[in-house]
């Protein structure tokens, strides 16, 4: 049949979004929806808006600003509901904190032009401190006086089901045992409890007959699935169109399974990751259109006004989370990373007088392609530079440069998952409580008993420089700034992570003015 693409659209900020085909017979063909009349089958599917976490940020204002500018892309949209998966506040704030946020959040949602629904997330309801399976219901309790006034039936559990125009939907919560996370921690905690699983089935039952079925929650519980095995046996035998969740800050494509397709949103103002959009570095809204049970289609429509964008699948997602994980590892460099100021010479250590140099060892490849390594340096003010940079023999497959390399597959790589990355022969030494994010310059080195030195043995060492001055001796505090590039070519194309690290030039004490 000769398809002719029609747009049936409406416009937003100069662009426009087209959604459906028209066939030569003037009849619509829309992905998996099949053919209708083109008026039927727009009359039949529900135009959904979701909305991102907003948590997990240095600033949540800065987060509530984004939250603004994804209301202000679905609000030129045809909606007839929009989700919120759950983060709409921040735990460690004051129960007065916590009330405040909760009414300028809501706010800025209440502007949206249809009727939004919300599902708890971890920081809205966990309390301060880290507590796995914590007893504190307290914050729960707050979270649930706050939006059991818009939704009374949140006052009384948090999780509950409505109707929109003959689709049920179905807000679950994903956090009755508090401060755990189905990839890492105790992930046996982290699943619907049997009290809330009875609650569904016999919600559900009650719905059997209804064109659709959409369930959302904050996490996603299905990563460990010996704990969603027995919900996901349930949905399948309703006509679930969909499972959306939220928690990673970044966007995901599970796919289909028997018939349901299960997605991740990002985040709209929490924080994103460093690197290619499509590796996380989104902030968006989704759009999620659902006819019926495998016939639903998703765009992502970024805060900024460009797209729409597609998500990312699954197996290139979980790469870009070990690769995520393995770039935390730089959380000490600055302290693995000195240099000083003396008698105008730049050197590795006051007492000693030789020329300084940085090392890396902290990068390997943790997933099952090649990975491609570059390391960009400059300093600010500009004075200081390399000297010799190189990759040491026996890392890379191919060394493109002193700043190229590309990795095997597993190379350097004792164990690696999207919770945790164990580089060969690298032994961290964690750093003080007071020296989180550390200033080379005043945190004092770990004390013993440290399980390793901080200079990782040669053997371990991916590469090296030499630092000189460039001309003249640079000023004390001068900052070298490192950026370290992590790229694959994925099943979706090439998609890269940035993990940007720092450390500068110390005063030796007789250097102090």
């Amino acid at each position: 049949m000769a398809v002719a693409t029609a747009r049936f659209s409406r416009r937003r900020r100069g662009q426009w979004i087209s959604f459906l085909a028209i066939s030569a017979t003037g009849f619509l063909c829309l992905g998996a929806f099949g053919c209708a009349s083109s008026s039927a089958a727009y009359r039949r599917s529900l135009v959904v808006g979701i909305v991102g976490d907003q948590t997990l940020s240095p600033d949540l204002q800065a987060s509530y600003q984004v939250l603004q500018q994804g209301v202000s892309v679905l609000s030129d949209l045809d909606l007839d509901v929009v989700l919120h998966v759950g983060d709409l506040v921040e735990s460690g704030l004051s129960p007065e904190e916590v009330r405040a946020s909760f009414a300028q959040a809501t706010g800025i949602l209440d502007q949206l032009p249809a009727d939004w629904f919300l599902t708890a997330g971890d920081h809205d309801v966990s309390p301060p401190g880290y507590s796995p399976n914590s007893s504190d219901r307290s914050r729960e309790k707050l979270f649930q006086e706050l939006y059991g006034e818009r939704v009374p039936a949140f006052r009384q559990r948090p999780y509950y089901s409505f109707d929109v125009k003959g689709v049920h939907f179905v807000a679950l919560y994903s956090h009755q045992a508090l401060q755990v996370d189905p990839r890492w921690g105790d992930i046996f905690l982290a699943r619907i409890a049997d009290d809330q699983l009875a609650w569904l089935r016999e919600d559900l039952a009650a719905h059997r007959r209804t064109r659709a079925i959409v369930v959302f929650l904050h996490q996603p519980l299905w990563y460990h699935w010996s704990g969603w095995r027995r919900v996901h046996a349930l949905l399948r035998q309703y006509p679930v169109a969909a499972v959306v969740a939220g928690h990673f800050h970044y966007d995901q494509d599970e796919g289909e399974l028997d018939g349901i397709r299960y997605l991740v949103v990002g985040a709209t103002g929490g924080s994103i990751k460093e690197g290619s959009q499509d590796a996380g570095n989104l902030h968006h809204v989704t759009l999620l259109r659902v006819a019926g049970p495998r016939q639903v289609e998703v765009e992502l429509l970024p805060v900024h006004g460009e797209g729409p964008v597609g998500l990312t699948p699954r197996e290139d997602m979980d790469r870009v989370q070990a690769l995520d994980v393995q770039l935390g590892n730089f959380f000490d460099f600055s302290l693995r990373e000195r240099l000083f100021l003396k008698d105008g010479r730049l050197v590795d250590t006051c007492e000693g007088a030789q020329p300084p140099k940085v090392q890396i060892s902290q990068i390997g490849n943790p997933i099952d392609l090649p990975l491609e390594v570059t390391i960009d340096f400059r300093s600010e003010p500009p004075g200081v530079a390399l000297d010799s940079p190189h990759f040491l023999p026996g890392n890379c497959r191919e060394a493109r440069s002193g700043t190229e390399c590309l990795l095997a597959p597993a190379a350097r790589t004792d164990f690696s998952n999207y919770s945790s990355v164990q580089i060969q022969g690298v032994c961290p030494c964690a750093p003080g409580p007071s020296c989180f994010n550390p200033d080379p310059c005043t945190c004092p080195l770990p004390p013993p008993p440290c399980p390793c030195a901080l200079a990782p043995p040669l053997a371990a060492l991916l590469w090296e420089s030499g630092l000189v001055a460039a001309a003249g001796p640079p000023p004390s505090g001068t900052v070298l700034s490192f950026r370290v590039r992590t790229r694959f070519a994925g099943a979706s194309g090439p998609l890269f992570l940035d993990k940007s690290i720092q450390t500068r030039v110390c005063a030796c004490p007789a250097e102090v003015p």
